[in-house]
């Protein structure tokens, strides 16, 4: 598939107005697809969804739904919403949604994992249990999760993120095994430090932690974890691995790594 052949699918993002959501709606939307977006942010998605009208020509269609994304009736009503504008029509899942807690072990309290799991976990199961039965009845689709190298090689102080990435990648395997024989296919991205406004935030943290300021805690931080380019992803840069994903036939368990080489091990 080419992404001329994406022109009129319709792309569901959970999580579009954040940093990586945002840049993912506007890689599809310059592909010339529908959108149906959903954020619990009405601002940004309102923002977002108005910027991405005027995108193409001929205008493409886009439907938003402000929806709490960290419960199942919040993820499969929302969802259930911006469908309807389409016939419940969905080509492409992304399932974006993230929350990151970033504390040590000892800190974390029930509370803290359960919300971590929340929001990055089985907010996406109660996606894919919204999404799959309309791809099945429509013939095929694709599924693609926002995971994370932290899933594949955590960090300290990362806990509940950590984990439930790397249950996520552990879902997209098994659902690439269950779900071909319905023409569905399901990867993931894996990126790494991405220059959003939660990593932009984490930064000032560490500056503080550090004693200077954010753009040499970046730099600091990006040498203490052994960041080959020795800096920061950026937000379309993970976008335009999600297009390929969505138009790439062969690839399917693909947890594809986006993180300026911060591998570690040769079976990552």
């Amino acid at each position: 598939m080419t992404t001329k052949e994406l022109i009129g699918k319709v792309v569901c993002i959970t999580g579009a107005a954040g940093g990586i959501g945002s840049a993912i709606a506007r890689a599809f939307a310059g592909a010339g697809t529908n959108l149906a977006l959903l954020d619990l942010n009405e601002e940004g998605l309102s923002r977002l969804a108005n910027e991405l009208r005027g995108k193409r020509t001929p205008p493409i269609s886009v439907s938003t739904a402000v929806a709490d994304l960290s419960t199942e009736q919040g993820v499969k009503s929302g969802i259930a919403e911006v469908l309807s504008a389409f016939g419940n029509r969905i080509d492409i899942l992304v399932a974006n949604v993230g929350f990151l807690i970033a504390q040590r072990f000892e800190e974390l309290t029930a509370e803290h994992w359960q919300h971590g799991f929340a929001l990055n976990f089985f907010t996406h199961v109660y996606a894919c249990q919204a999404a799959i039965p309309l791809m099945k009845q429509q013939g095929g689709g694709s599924i693609i999760f926002t995971g994370s190298d932290q899933g594949l090689q955590p960090d300290a102080g990362l806990g509940p993120y950590a984990q439930a990435k790397a249950a996520v990648h552990s879902l997209v395997k098994m659902l690439a095994r269950e779900l071909p024989s319905d023409g569905i296919l399901v990867s993931a991205v894996a990126p790494g430090m991405t220059r959003t406004p939660l990593v932009e935030r984490l930064m000032e943290g560490y500056a503080r932690e550090f004693g200077t300021d954010s753009k040499t805690a970046e730099k600091l931080e990006l040498q203490r974890r052994g960041v080959p380019l020795g800096r920061l992803g950026e937000p379309e840069e993970v976008a335009e691995a999600v297009l390929y994903l969505a138009t790439a036939p062969y690839c399917n368990g693909t947890i594809l790594n986006i993180s300026g080489g911060n591998v570690r091990s040769v079976t990552s």
